[in-house]
């Protein structure tokens, strides 16, 4: 293992010295431009294919690699940033350091699932390596994976019709004419546009519905603090981020229809100036954030906080370290110059906030990391409230046994009519993406943390009976004899429980797979008992049985002098 790596590593040390020698910063604004260009193309595509998304999978790692070893190859650039027409000599020595890159770091993903015990490395040769999956890969996310599927497609359906529709059918012609009229070509192969207060408001409207369909956007409460400004204004300069990249690829879309000279290719991605930039984030914070609850205004240091936390620059590549991480909206070449990523805008800009703040204020993300339980239980409430039973709650329930604290229980559900009663252990987690080590590490914790709490919880029932029972969680006399069921809830995924010893009284499952379980208890109409909750996340784990992905056929990855080859045993 340790020497797949180390082929690795030497491989990707032969890209440094061409970096090294790009004083203008040339091989990074190509990466990002050739990147935004495969993006566009990639979404846009009617007929999408397998090997287009592999092909975008590499070059998304590749890229990103490559951004980070750029900033660190030199200590700065010539120039503050380049714009230049796409040139194939250009083009293709780049894309080649990309793919290159992205197969090293493909090579390290698969190294990382065979360290956590799902496959082989062999060293066949002096620079040849044999990658050996089991036989059977199962894919033990399908089930949480297909509730999200669902309820983003529900909701982005809904939102496309209300678009779509009459009442706003106006509103949609005058954006499409105010596109025409106010993009130009500048210096011929280039784009230029104006502003106007309709197209703000509108592309921030779509920016917002995306965002709030992301994982991690209700991570923390909107007025909690990092390094002073809010988590509700780093959410709010997400949108308005993803609102200019929307606007601006429509506009890049009304230039080449209306100017043949013009190629999407050079259009799409584009720079700032930093300190304007600044200035440009506070103002639109200023207006949209204006009408929401305890906004209480932005000043120059806030929006200069922000503008660091969504950019990656010299002091900040460790966020690009891990093989899968998000790519930022912003990357800052210099101290005059800013690119506008629009593939880290547009591709889960939310997952790069949170490791963002983790990185630059560590202390305040612990710290409000401690406060999340509160509103999960309050959130767990207020669905399981829609039953329109009269259940009492208790929270933090400590558990003792001969005077010692045992552990403790999140959220108990009592219904004092029939004795039901659920016993919740909460996991509120950040969302790992493509991040393989940092999912493995968070699903062996969850396992640990879980498996502890229900041997604790098992044992203080089996030792203060049925008085004990009632004495911690203030049961009236009336209540008939309690029927307890456990269940653990984790915010983004819960799949590696699936690992636990059966229980009969225990069932598990993410935030999403609760509400759904809530809810076709009350669309069913056949009773709302906390035991029809109960039964029904059970019953949604694996309803199927456990799913396995596709065979993978034979691929062999050549870089340079080195080569390694993935395979499933047979």
């Amino acid at each position: 293992m340790r020497a797949f790596f180390s082929a690795l590593d030497r491989q990707e040390a032969k890209f440094v010295p061409v970096l090294r020698k790009d004083r203008l910063g040339l091989y990074l604004r190509a990466t990002v431009n050739e990147l935004d260009l495969a993006e566009y193309v990639r979404r846009t595509r009617a007929n999408r294919t397998d090997e287009d998304s592999e092909q975008f999978y590499i070059m998304h790692l590749g890229a990103t690699r490559l951004v980070k070893l750029a900033l660190e190859a030199r200590p700065g650039f010539d120039v503050p940033t380049l714009t230049y027409r796409r040139d194939s000599r250009i083009a293709r020595p780049v894309l080649q350091i990309v793919s290159g890159m992205g197969m090293i770091e493909h090579g390290r993903r698969v190294a990382q699932t065979a360290m956590a015990g799902t496959g082989e490395i062999e060293h066949v040769g002096s620079k040849e390596f044999m990658i050996t999956l089991p036989a059977k890969l199962f894919d033990d996310q399908y089930y949480e994976r297909s509730i999200a599927e669902h309820y983003t497609s529900a909701h982005t359906r809904m939102v496309e019709e209300a678009l779509h529709g009459e009442a706003f059918s106006s509103a949609r012609e005058e954006v499409d004419r105010l596109l025409d009229e106010l993009v130009y070509p500048f210096k011929t192969h280039f784009i230029g546009y104006g502003g106007d207060p309709l197209l703000d408001e509108y592309f921030y409207a779509l920016a917002f519905q995306r965002v709030a369909l992301e994982d991690g956007y209700d991570t923390f409460n909107y007025a909690v603090e990092f390094g002073g400004v809010s988590f509700q204004k780093f959410i709010l300069a997400i949108t308005f981020l993803q609102s200019l990249s929307l606007r601006h690829e429509r506009f890049a879309e009304a230039l080449c229809a209306k100017d043949s000279k013009v190629r999407i290719e050079n259009v799409l991605t584009i720079s700032a100036d930093p300190a304007a930039f600044v200035d440009t984030i506070r103002e639109a914070l200023s207006h949209f954030g204006a009408q929401l609850e305890e906004f209480g205004g932005i000043t120059t240091e806030d929006a200069e906080t922000i503008f660091r936390v969504l950019s990656v620059g010299r002091e900040n590549t460790a966020l690009l370290d891990r093989p899968g991480c998000s790519l930022p909206p912003l990357i800052r070449t210099s101290e005059g110059g800013v690119i506008r990523c629009q593939t880290g805008s547009l591709n889960r800009p939310v997952l790069f906030l949170l490791d963002s703040l983790r990185f630059h204020f560590p202390t305040d993300y612990d710290r409000n990391q401690a406060r999340r339980e509160q509103s999960m239980q309050a959130a767990m409430r207020r669905v399981l409230d829609e039953l329109g039973q009269d259940f009492t709650y208790l929270e933090n329930v400590k558990l003792r046994l001969g005077g010692r604290l045992i552990t403790d229980v999140d959220l108990v559900a009592i219904d004092g009519a029939s004795g039901q009663m659920i016993l919740v252990q909460l996991k509120h987690q950040d969302p790992f993406g493509m991040d393989i080590a940092t999912r493995e590490s968070r699903s062996r914790r969850l396992k640990q943390q879980s498996q502890a709490w229900l041997t604790a919880t098992s044992q203080w029932m089996a030792e203060v009976g049925d008085r004990g029972l009632r004495s911690a969680f203030r049961l009236e006399k009336t209540v008939p004899d309690p029927t307890i069921y456990r269940m653990i809830v984790a915010r983004h995924f819960s799949y590696p429980l699936r690992g636990l010893p059966d229980q009969q009284d225990v069932a598990f499952g993410n935030w999403l797979q609760f509400y759904n379980a809530v809810e076709l208890v009350r669309i069913r109409n056949e009773g709302t008992s906390l035991a029809r909750v109960f039964d029904t996340l059970q019953a949604s784990q694996e309803p199927g049985g456990r799913q396995e992905h596709h065979n993978e056929p034979p691929s062999e990855w050549v870089i340079d002098d080195l080569k390694f080859t993935i395979r499933q045993a047979s």
